[in-house]
């Protein structure tokens, strides 16, 4: 089984967000945290979710069941229901994304559950914000 968790936030001041994950596959964890040039903090945690579930498909490493956890009520709502009223397009995307798995399940978790993304979040903030200082 494939454990997914992802996240996002936004800096305000500079209008630019970040999208992080982390996957555990057999003991393994694999990173990465992006800046991306949007300003909505819910198409972002979306975002978030597609970059995820794109990695893992390009290392083909979808043959499991995945287990995303997101701390955006709205993503995993999003997700459950296959459908958003504001983000219907990505949605669509992380849709055929998920069709690469054998199955998927999503829970919704607090932000104290989702740390090792909401780090990796907050770290590249501190990079940006020490590089465009």
């Amino acid at each position: 089984m494939i454990k997914l968790y992802t996240d996002a936030g936004l800096n305000t001041n500079l209008n630019l967000g970040v999208v992080s994950f982390v996957i555990r596959i057999d003991n393994k964890i694999y990173t990465d945290a992006q800046v991306q040039n949007f300003d909505d903090n819910h198409f972002l945690e979306f975002l978030a979710l597609k970059i995820a579930l794109k990695k893992i498909i390009k290392n083909g490493w979808n043959d499991e069941i995945v287990l995303i956890h997101s701390d955006s009520q709205i993503v995993v709502d999003s997700v459950e229901k296959n459908y958003s009223k504001h983000y219907q397009p990505i949605l669509d995307e992380i849709l055929q994304s998920l069709d690469h798995f054998p199955s998927y399940f999503i829970k919704h978790i607090a932000d104290k559950d989702n740390r090792e993304a909401h780090a990796l979040v907050h770290q590249k903030m501190l990079t940006i914000r020490k590089y465009r200082s």
